[in-house]
């Protein structure tokens, strides 16, 4: 049996509900009403509005979750609403030997050849994530690094829209404010490579032909190079392989409500 946490954003509810009827049966639980963990594995939204708090109690109880959030190829904000969801972490960043057939149908784009600009791009993570992961001194990091092993320029890209946040009364990270960058659209071409802490801008930059160097828990890490100071020699992987794999993470409402996803997370 699975159950699911509602949270103070009503919008995300219906996400929660449609993955918690699919797995054929359960409850929903209000963070705010929560007074400890109930036994049956747990599925939350995002990070935000209470689901964060869950989904570290759950790592720190070591208890089965299943994290659902923007998808990789799309996010929830168009239609059709895909989303990732992925057991017991943030996102998918093991390679899984899936067929091309999702992909090819849902998600499929041009992909073009690798090539080298010269400059490199830095997508740092966003304060809610820097604050989740206590990746708050990665950009300070990640630049020392970078400086140290290439001469070439580096552009710092944050996310258009990158609330602060905080707790609020009863424990729960919230946005304080709702600051939003308008920047004009990325120029591949100009780019070497593309460094992240774990943007799902990943599969526009290697659909684009520049490869990305990540974290280990980003998405792209299973094809990418996780070591900064190889900034020089970044790696170029199979990225059909990549893009099938995160196209059976990937799913939409109906896909959530009528069991698929349930039942092809857990055949694997």
């Amino acid at each position: 049996m699975l159950s699911g946490i509602h949270t103070t954003k009503p919008r995300t509810q219906r996400y929660v509900d449609a993955f918690v009827q699919g797995s054929g049966a359960g409850k929903i639980y209000h963070f705010r009403d929560l007074q400890g963990l109930p036994a049956e594995p747990l599925t939350m939204y995002g990070i935000l509005a209470g689901s964060g708090e869950v989904y570290k109690q759950c790592e720190q109880e070591k208890k089965d979750f299943y994290f659902m959030d923007h998808g990789y190829f799309t996010n929830a904000h168009v239609s059709p609403h895909w989303l990732r969801i992925t057991k017991n972490k943030h996102c998918q960043n093991v390679l899984q030997n899936r067929p091309t057939d999702r992909y090819e149908k849902y998600f499929k784009n041009e992909i073009k050849k690798w090539h080298k600009g010269n400059k490199i791009l830095v997508l740092p993570p966003t304060n809610a994530i820097a604050n989740f992961f206590n990746a708050t001194e990665w950009l300070d990091n990640t630049l020392k690094i970078l400086k140290q092993n290439t001469d070439r320029e580096i552009v710092v890209r944050e996310k258009p829209y990158n609330p602060t946040v905080a707790k609020d009364h009863v424990g729960a990270t919230v946005k304080i404010d709702r600051p939003t960058t308008h920047q004009g659209k990325i120029n591949w071409d100009d780019y070497f490579a593309m460094v992240t802490y774990n943007s799902n801008t990943l599969v526009e930059s290697l659909e684009n032909g520049v490869p990305v160097l990540c974290d280990q828990m980003c998405a792209a890490s299973p094809i990418a190079e996780t070591d900064f100071s190889k900034i020089e020699t970044p790696k170029y992987g199979d990225r059909i392989a990549l893009f099938s794999s995160l196209a059976y993470n990937n799913w939409t409402l109906k896909e959530m409500a009528d069991g698929t996803a349930w039942r092809m997370l857990n055949e694997s």
